[in-house]
């Protein structure tokens, strides 16, 4: 539960590398201990997601991911998210996916995996319903009815959900912001089908991006979720932090997916 102030007090002892053994919230608390440390991190991906190590091309196999930090690759610095006192690298969202995240236990992750999520985002999607937000993008307000607004600074999760849209970098010094609006809920598979696809997705999907700082503001608390965890309610204030963790990574650049063809691994 203090991974990142662990990191920050054993740094002083004199330590040349940091490995995070974990899923997607070790590796971004460990991150976040990191924050502004020129020591550089190893990632050994044993969660359920692991999508950091996927945006980085780290192998999903612990032996392959351990070869690769004993190899001394290349390093990469990749950006991060500051909200309140902690820094994030993934994600943060109000929407949709908090209510999944915040439905889905830690006891059916463990036992069925990615397919856990799967079943909470149905009921989720069946329940849910617009909200009326206001996302400030550096300084511009900008007001929504929407289902789902995400701060991605993944390229996998925007090729996933966005698939038209500008691509999104872990080392690009952006955010981008996602705002899913629906009307009904045949929107719903219109939507899935537009990014299956490729073809046209809905037309209340917005993307924006950030270059300082992205805030949330609602008319009721609703719950926000940072890089797989609940952190809070609304509203939310994030700002951007470019390359301030480095990272060790292979050799070979990750693989792009054409646009509107979502990656297989996610």
């Amino acid at each position: 539960d203090r991974l990142a102030e662990i990191v920050r007090r054993r740094l002083h002892d004199g330590f040349d590398l940091v490995v995070a053994a974990g899923g997607d919230g070790t590796v971004s608390a460990v991150s976040d201990g990191l924050v502004g440390s020129s020591i550089p991190l190893g990632i050994i991906p044993t969660g359920t997601g692991n999508l950091i190590a996927r945006e980085l091309n780290i192998p999903d196999e612990a032996e392959a991911a351990v070869a690769l930090i004993a190899g001394a690759p290349r390093t990469r610095k990749i950006d991060a998210m500051r909200i309140g006192k902690r820094a994030y690298v993934l994600n943060a969202s109000v929407g949709i996916s908090a209510s999944v995240i915040g439905g889905t236990t830690r006891r059916s992750k463990n036992r069925f995996g990615r397919i856990a999520y799967i079943g909470t985002a149905l009921l989720k999607v069946l329940s849910s319903r617009p909200r009326y937000l206001v996302v400030e993008v550096d300084g511009k307000a900008h007001p929504y009815r929407a289902v789902e607004v995400a701060i991605m600074n993944c390229g996998l999760l925007g090729r996933l959900f966005y698939p038209k849209g500008p691509e999104i970098r872990i080392d690009d010094g952006h955010l981008g912001v996602w705002i899913l609006s629906m009307k009904t809920i045949w929107d719903y598979p219109r939507y899935v089908i537009g990014v299956v696809t490729g073809w046209t997705v809905n037309p209340e999907a917005h993307f924006i991006r950030a270059e300082k700082t992205v805030s949330i503001r609602s008319n009721a608390p609703l719950p926000v979720q940072a890089d797989g965890d609940i952190i809070g309610t609304t509203p939310v204030d994030i700002a951007v932090l470019p390359g301030v963790v480095t990272v060790l990574v292979s050799e070979k650049p990750a693989i792009v997916p054409e646009k509107g063809v979502p990656s297989p691994a996610v």
